[in-house]
């Protein structure tokens, strides 16, 4: 009986020395944590830093706005460091306009495209109402968003005419030993735009979210080759009326390694990273 109490004393002391010079940690402290929210046809994906910077790309169609910014709250967002519309689509940058609303925003990215639609007008004259400056996104553009993370913006790299999709923000996010690829709608064009764009090496990523919901528009064997990413995520609506994403997608996606996720069929989707492993607490879907 001695013995077994000497025991539990020293596991209490072991426990208050351990919260007292922090060597339990939080399941999140030092992760990276990327949210592919479930906002249906369209694309929402918020980024918490291990310093708790966030970044939020893109917010889906306007009925996704109240989803998109009760999602924010419930984890614990106060403020959007980095505000990114990939391009002017309203199931990108629909839902921002209450993300704009709800939330103080230190910088929000957006192409320098002009478009005439409702939403996009809607979304303009919201960011004017509520004093925030619109900072044109080109391929130049590095930011350090939190220490070991650098982004960099890699697209739009020209000038696209009338296709809105080959305008959209193509970000790669490097995390220590660990890149992620987020490419908007891009299609085949831009990728290839991209590979000669820049080195091979560089374009690697071990996430990609897959261009345009895993539309046969995007994603070609090429592009795969290069990024040879680990996990693939595709933000689509379930039953959407394009069938997305496509059949030829999908199987072009399994030539690879690579571990497939879909808002689709499994909601929202999260990633995690310490800048050296990658998990998520779902299965990845096996269509």
């Amino acid at each position: 009986m001695l013995q077994k109490n000497k025991l539990i004393n020293l596991l209490l002391i072991i426990i208050v020395i351990g919260l007292l010079t922090g060597c339990f940690l939080r399941e999140d402290e030092g992760v990276l944590s990327l949210h592919f929210i479930d906002v249906g046809q369209g694309d929402s994906i918020l980024i918490k830093t291990p310093n708790d910077k966030t970044l939020l790309i893109d917010g889906g169609e306007p009925s996704a706005g109240k989803n998109v910014t009760s999602y924010l709250r419930k984890n614990k967002v106060k403020k959007i460091d980095i505000l990114i519309a990939t391009h002017p689509h309203a199931d990108h940058i629909g839902g921002l306009v209450d993300v704009v609303n709800n939330f103080p925003i230190d910088k929000f990215y957006m192409p320098k495209k002009a478009h005439t639609s409702k939403t996009y007008e809607k979304l303009l004259q919201t960011v004017k109402d509520n004093n925030l400056k619109v900072t044109a996104a080109t391929n130049d553009i590095v930011v350090e968003l939190d220490e070991d993370i650098i982004l960099y913006f890699l697209g739009p790299m020209k000038d696209y005419g009338d296709n809105l999709n080959m305008w959209s923000v193509i970000l790669k996010m490097d995390y220590k030993d660990k890149s992620f690829l987020f490419t908007g709608d891009l299609e085949y064009l831009g990728e290839k735009d991209l590979i000669q764009e820049y080195p091979r090496s560089f374009l690697q990523a071990q996430v990609l979210k897959v261009g345009h919901h895993g539309s046969n528009t995007s994603t070609c064997g090429e592009f795969l080759e290069v990024v040879n990413p680990k996990v693939a995520v595709i933000s689509a609506g379930s039953n959407n009326p394009y069938g997305h994403p496509h059949q030829e997608v999908l199987e072009g996606l399994t030539k690879f390694p690579v571990a497939i996720y879909r808002t689709d069929k499994q909601g929202t989707i999260v990633i995690k990273s310490d800048g050296h492993r990658i998990w998520s607490h779902l299965e990845p879907y096996f269509y």
